[in-house]
């Protein structure tokens, strides 16, 4: 992966520049490319911005201009479409002069460095005819760009580029030895004083975050304009559609209006994190009972559960023992609720015993209660689809609820939603759009290994690159594929303080991905992936990968790359 400076684009990136962006962000390691570098007035008080400076170690440095328009032309005289207010091949050659002579002016050791430039319209079709002014090679249009499999193929195209452009100026020559690690860095250092205003990394990461907030409200509008006209509503939304935040913003609304809301789930992570949301709310709302179903149906009647319960007991004697206490008259008159608001209810519904007491808790129960229903039906499903499907036409028929289906992501960047979806072998088309904007393969890796202590290392490694790039502890988390281990928890990774994701603080926690389902960070590592074995689940992609608000790792055994690359080659993903 090449280094890119910044790391992201902003949102009023144009779409042609996002699209090279990308590319040149998966070029080889040691090279570096600094997006919109605005020079420092140099000529009558002007400034000179220059679309990518991209450093390419053994070739020199080259200066790209881009135009992301669909039709470009030229007469003789004027440009089209009227935005390009002149030659875009000048605007380049300006561009590389200015650059090489600030370059030359405050580092000299540096005079000896070919900087060369070109112009790139990856959206355009654009006829150069043989001329006296503008050679060939620093044009690349959409007809060029376009036909390139892969960055690897692109950055190929480049240098040969460099190298025509370095032969046919009589001014430059080529590099004797490659530029070093430290001389490129310097380069970057003197670049960067002149450099266009960007947040430091992380006033970037909250910048994003509140972009999240307010994608949010505007998804929550149509949910809770439904509640309002409706007593029973089902909402349903794949992976990062918003659905937990909406549901906890409806019981909000619902408690402040007097009624008394259950807001519920069925994850034990997703409970807590809500009760610790909801309760930060001022003034409090007594009336308002927040957490994981089960849990909170007990501490309601009065029931204590082990310390160590098993399965057996979570799955039938608990809920035995709830139906019994919650058909007693005496807490069926104190514990109901007016109005019940539901995550993750296909949970829920696949255990019906559990569902069957939550009912007890509504006041006009199913036919007539008021409620909120919110859930992944079709593909977050780990277990009996035809008895979530049988819960859920008994729910339709009976109670015929007003439905909304919310289909736009505004949790993911669309290169893990859409990765995960392949990753998983989903054939349909889960969602309609993104809600955010940006991001790129920088956003998403793969890295495989062969041993458990080499996986150890590379989560070592990524856990590095997160704190440099300015993330907390608290917003990556590890979640592994497998139920009997996990490479957060191995002995090699003891000097990072990491703990599971139920011990509460400012730690980069660890769980399963089933364990993690309803909820979000910043940065996911999924560890432990290896599709060859028994208990291999390939739609847990799709959970795990969909965590993530900002980039996703993902951390496979060697045996298996051969199977994940045709997954994604299959959907037709190239950027592996």
């Amino acid at each position: 992966m090449a280094r890119m400076i910044p790391s992201i684009m902003d949102d009023h990136t144009p779409s042609g520049e996002r699209d090279v962006f990308n590319m040149l962000a998966a070029g080889p390691d040691d090279w570096v490319i600094m997006h919109s570098l605005d020079l420092a007035p140099w000529n009558r008080g002007l400034r000179t911005e220059i679309d990518f400076v991209v450093i390419v170690p053994d070739s020199g440095i080259l200066c790209i201009e881009v135009k992301s328009h669909s039709n470009i032309t030229f007469d003789g005289n004027i440009w089209a479409p009227p935005e390009i207010k002149r030659s875009p091949f000048k605007q380049a050659a300006d561009g590389r002069h200015t650059f090489y002579r600030r370059l030359r002016d405050i580092a000299p050791q540096f005079r000896i460095v070919p900087v060369v430039h070109m112009c790139i319209f990856p959206n355009a079709s654009f006829n150069l005819q043989v001329n006296m002014s503008i050679p060939q090679w620093e044009l690349m249009d959409n007809r060029v760009f376009r036909t390139f499999k892969d960055s690897s193929a692109l950055c190929i195209d480049i240098k040969l580029r460099i190298a025509e452009s370095i032969n046919a100026d009589g001014q430059l020559n080529h590099l004797r030895n490659p530029l070093s690690e430290s001389q490129v860095q310097s380069i970057v250092n003197y670049c960067l004083p002149v450099q266009k205003y960007h947040p430091d990394a992380r006033e970037e990461i909250m910048l994003r975050e509140q972009a999240i907030e307010r994608i949010l409200l505007d998804q929550q509008k149509p949910v809770l304009k439904l509640a309002r006209a409706n007593d029973r509503i089902i909402v349903s939304g794949g992976a990062g559609t918003g659905k937990t935040l909406i549901s906890m913003e409806l019981a909000r609304r619902m408690a402040e209006s007097g009624q008394r809301v259950a807001l519920l789930c069925f994850n034990q992570l997703v409970g807590q994190w809500m009760k610790d949301q909801m309760e930060r709310i001022r003034p409090t709302l007594p009336n308002l009972v927040v957490g994981r179903a089960i849990q909170t149906m007990a501490k309601l009647t009065g029931l204590d559960i082990p310390e160590t319960p098993d399965d057996n007991y979570w799955n039938n004697l608990l809920p035995l023992k709830l139906l019994e206490k919650l058909t007693d008259p005496e807490i069926s008159a104190i514990a109901p609720f007016d109005y019940l608001v539901l995550d993750e209810t296909q949970d829920i519904l696949l255990r019906p015993a559990l569902w069957e007491c939550l009912i007890h808790l509504l006041n006009g129960g199913i036919r007539d209660g008021r409620y909120a229903l919110f859930g992944d039906f079709e593909h977050q499903v780990f277990g009996e689809r035809e008895l979530l499907k049988k819960e859920l036409d008994t729910i339709l028929r009976d109670a015929q609820p007003a439905r909304w289906k919310l289909s736009e992501n505004c949790r993911n960047y669309s290169i893990i939603g859409e990765t995960a979806v392949q990753l998983s072998g989903i054939d349909e088309k889960i969602y309609t759009g993104y809600m955010r904007r940006g991001g790129s393969i920088a956003n998403y890796n793969i890295h495989f290994y062969a041993t458990e202590d080499e996986q150890a290392r590379k989560l070592s490694d990524l856990l590095r690159e997160f704190k440099q790039q300015g993330y907390r502890p608290e917003e990556i988390t590890i979640l592994s594929f497998s139920a009997v281990r996990c490479a957060a928890n191995s002995q090699q990774m003891q000097e990072y303080n990491i703990r599971p994701a139920w011990q509460q603080g400012r730690f980069t926690h660890y769980c399963t991905v089933h364990a993690f389902k309803g909820l979000e960070n910043k940065i996911i590592i999924l560890t432990d992936v290896s599709p060859g074995e028994a208990e291999f689940h390939r739609d847990l992609f799709y959970t795990g990968m969909t965590r993530a608000t900002e980039s996703v790792r993902v951390l496979c055994n060697i045996r298996c790359q051969e199977t994940l690359l045709r997954w994604l080659i299959k959907g037709g993903l190239t950027y592996v």
